[in-house]
């Protein structure tokens, strides 16, 4: 009886050295921010960059972008399925522009989360991006 609760405690002890080990926490922890950049990226960030290309054409253009999504290792955008609309009028199949997918470069991408200014350069970067992709399609 003593023995099994020994056997119990050292795999307990065991378990525990290893989920506190490195080689489980760095890879956790990557997985957290990965994870937390692509939530941030669906909710607020494609809002924010909705707005940037409307700004960005003098409210000329309304945009909806389907979703958003890190690279792997944080170091691009891939945008999914972007429609372009003239803003104020009521869209009709010729007058939208549907770009399928845009993988735009973009370092440092984590520090959206922790950085305010980092969010609106990232997002006129991105949106000047899109607004070229525009300029090729027209």
């Amino acid at each position: 009886m003593l023995g099994q609760i020994a056997e119990k405690k050292c795999l307990i002890n065991w378990c525990k050295a290893l989920m506190l080990s490195p080689g489980i926490l760095f890879p956790a922890a990557y997985l957290l921010v990965y994870t937390s950049t692509n939530i941030y990226l669906n909710a607020a960030f494609k809002q924010n960059l909705a707005l940037s290309v409307n700004q960005a054409t003098g409210k000329a253009w309304d945009t909806s972008i389907t979703s958003v999504k890190a690279g792997l290792i944080l170091d691009s955008v891939k945008l999914n399925h972007i429609i372009l609309a003239p803003a104020g009028r009521a869209t009709q199949n010729g007058q939208s522009i549907t770009i399928k997918s845009l993988n735009i470069p973009c370092n440092n991408l984590q520090q959206l989360l922790f950085s305010p200014a980092k969010r609106f350069s990232s997002a006129k970067v991105v949106s000047e991006k899109i607004l070229s992709e525009l300029r090729l399609v027209q």
